[in-house]
C-alpha cells in the first residue's frame, strides 16, 4: 500500500520562478499602456480598434461599476464574441489596466508662474476630486502592484511642476506630493461614497440617512466618547457642506506648505 503523498516543498528556485513570470506579465501589461496598442493585433484589419474597447469599458464601468466589466460585457456591448476582444487585450487584468488609465483623464495645466504655486496645486486638487467623484468606480481598485499608465504618471507631474518651482528640494517635492494626494483622496471618500451610491439609484437623502443613522450608534457607546462629543456639541452655525469642508481641510494643507516654503522648516 502507497504511504501517503509528500507535500511539494517550495523551494527558492519555485519563488524565483514564478517571479520572472510575474514580472514578464506585468512588463506585457506595462507595453499595453505604454507603446502602440494596434501593434497587439494579428490578422486583417479588425472593425474595432483597441481604443474602442477600451471606450467600450470605461462606459460598462460608469453605468454599472467596476464589477460588471467583464470580456463577455465587453464583446456584448461591441457585437463581438469574447475570444474576439482578446484579440485587444490578452487578459482582463490588461483591459483594467487601460481603463483606468483612461479613466483618469488628464490633469489641468498648471501655470508657468513660480508665484501661482499654491493655485495650481489647488486646482489640482479640485480637479482629481472632480474626477475621482466623476468616476466613482476608481476607487473600487484593490492597491496592488499594477502597471502605471501615461494618464497616471501626467497627473503627477502637473502637481510637481508648480512644486519643483517653489525652489524645494526635488525630494521634499516627492513628499509634499504624497501629503496633497493623500488628502485630496482621504477628504474625497465621502463624496465619492455618496457618487457610488447615486450611481446604484441611490438618493442623497437615503444615503444621507443611512450614514447619520450608523455614525449616531457613537452616541451612548463608551468606545466612542471623542466622536459622540463631536456629533453633540452645539452648532455655531449651519454645518458646511462636502466641497466647503474639503476646501477647509485644502486651504490648512496649503498653509502648512507654504511656511515650509518660505521658512525651509520641517
Amino acid at each position: 500500500m502507497a504511504g501517503p503523498k509528500k507535500a511539494k516543498t517550495l523551494t527558492h528556485d519555485h519563488i524565483m520562478q514564478a517571479s520572472v513570470r510575474v514580472d514578464a506579465e506585468l512588463r506585457r501589461r506595462s507595453q499595453l499602456l505604454w507603446d502602440d496598442r494596434s501593434l497587439a493585433t494579428r490578422g486583417p484589419k479588425a472593425a474595432f480598434t483597441p481604443d474602442d474597447v477600451v471606450k467600450a469599458a470605461v462606459q460598462i464601468a460608469d453605468e454599472d461599476g467596476l464589477s460588471a466589466v467583464t470580456m463577455s460585457a465587453v464583446s456584448a456591448r461591441l457585437g463581438l464574441t469574447t475570444m474576439a476582444v482578446y484579440r485587444y487585450f490578452p487578459s482582463k487584468e490588461a483591459l483594467i489596466d487601460a481603463i483606468v488609465d483612461a479613466g483618469l483623464g488628464q490633469p489641468p495645466r498648471p501655470s508657468p508662474d513660480a508665484r501661482a504655486w499654491r493655485d495650481d496645486v489647488a486646482q489640482w486638487m479640485r480637479a482629481k476630486r472632480a474626477m475621482l467623484c466623476a468616476r466613482p468606480w476608481l476607487a473600487e481598485l484593490p492597491f496592488v502592484a499594477a502597471p502605471h499608465g501615461p494618464n497616471w504618471l501626467l497627473w503627477l507631474e502637473a502637481l510637481l511642476q508648480p512644486l519643483m518651482r517653489t525652489g524645494v528640494r526635488p525630494a521634499d517635492a516627492g513628499e509634499l506630493l504624497s501629503v496633497i494626494d493623500g488628502y485630496t483622496r482621504g477628504a474625497s471618500d465621502t463624496a465619492i461614497s455618496l457618487a457610488r451610491a447615486r450611481a446604484r439609484g441611490i438618493s442623497m437623502d437615503e444615503w444621507a440617512a443611512a450614514v447619520g443613522a450608523d455614525l449616531g450608534r457613537a452616541i451612548g457607546d463608551p468606545r466612542f466618547p471623542s466622536f459622540a462629543a463631536l456629533l453633540t456639541s452645539p452648532s455655531d452655525g449651519a454645518p458646511r457642506s462636502m466641497d466647503a469642508s474639503f476646501e477647509f481641510g485644502m486651504a490648512r494643507v496649503l498653509d502648512g506648505i507654504e511656511r515650509f516654503v518660505e521658512t525651509g522648516d520641517d
